[in-house]
């Protein structure tokens, strides 16, 4: 796999416990911050394909804010209310800038979110 890492934002300026989403090669990427740590997600709920960057974020999980389905933000697994887990993206800090991978395919209907197809 050819490395496509891309940088979204400085590290000094994400929200203390918040979120960043950024349109990428397509990708709707969701960059949460909880409890100190850093994930980077598809920002799209399997089961219900709502966006998920406006549900509530606790403990390292993501809350679907239409049904109420849990993921984990480090795994993607599902920890409640569906069957598939969400994908995640490699991210890493360099200089100061949150920078996640980027898969080299574009984004499929099934990783869009309903709102924005």
């Amino acid at each position: 796999m050819t490395e496509n890492w891309r940088a979204l934002i400085d590290e000094k300026d994400f929200p203390e416990e918040g979120v960043h989403v950024a349109v990428v090669d397509g990708w709707r990427v969701f960059v949460a911050k909880s409890e100190g740590e850093f994930y980077a997600v598809n920002d799209r709920c399997t089961h219900a394909g709502s966006i998920l960057s406006t549900g509530r974020i606790r403990r390292g999980q993501v809350m679907c804010p239409m049904h109420g389905a849990r993921f984990d933000l480090a795994t993607g697994r599902c920890a409640g209310g569906a069957y598939q887990p969400i994908r995640t993206f490699p991210l890493r800090i360099v200089d100061g800038r949150i920078e996640v991978e980027i898969p080299s395919e574009p984004p499929g209907m099934a990783d869009t979110p309903i709102a924005l197809s």
